[in-house]
C-alpha cells in the first residue's frame, strides 16, 4: 500500500535549501519514493497553521517512507531543513479509492 509524506514548513531563511534538494531528491528516490507537489505559500482553508512551504511525497509503502526519513543520511538534511526554520512532517497511509 503506498504512502504519502506531507511536509508543512514555516522557514525564515532558505540558505539551506539548494544543498538540502540536491540530496534529498536522491534519498527520496534511493528509497522509492517521488514527489507528488511542492511550493510555497500553500492555501489553508481551516486551522492555525501557517506554513509558507509545503511538500508531498509518494513511497511504495509505510515502510519505504520511515526507511527513507531514517535514513542517517538523510538527519544530516533533517539538522540542515530545521536550520531555516520548522516543520510538520506526517506519514499517511495510502487511503481508499471509494
Amino acid at each position: 500500500m503506498k504512502a504519502y509524506v506531507v511536509g508543512l514548513l514555516e522557514m525564515h531563511n532558505w540558505d539551506w535549501y539548494e544543498e538540502y534538494y540536491k540530496n534529498t531528491a536522491k534519498l527520496i528516490k534511493k528509497h522509492g519514493g517521488k514527489y507528488v507537489a511542492s511550493g510555497v505559500k500553500p492555501v489553508v482553508l481551516e486551522g492555525p497553521s501557517t506554513p509558507n512551504a509545503h511538500v508531498i511525497l509518494e513511497f511504495p509503502s509505510i515502510e519505504n517512507a520511515r526507511n527513507w526519513y531514517q535514513d542517517p543520511e538523510y538527519k544530516k538534511m533533517i539538522d540542515l531543513r530545521q536550520s531555516g526554520g520548522s516543520s510538520d512532517i506526517f506519514i499517511f497511509p495510502e487511503g481508499t479509492t471509494n
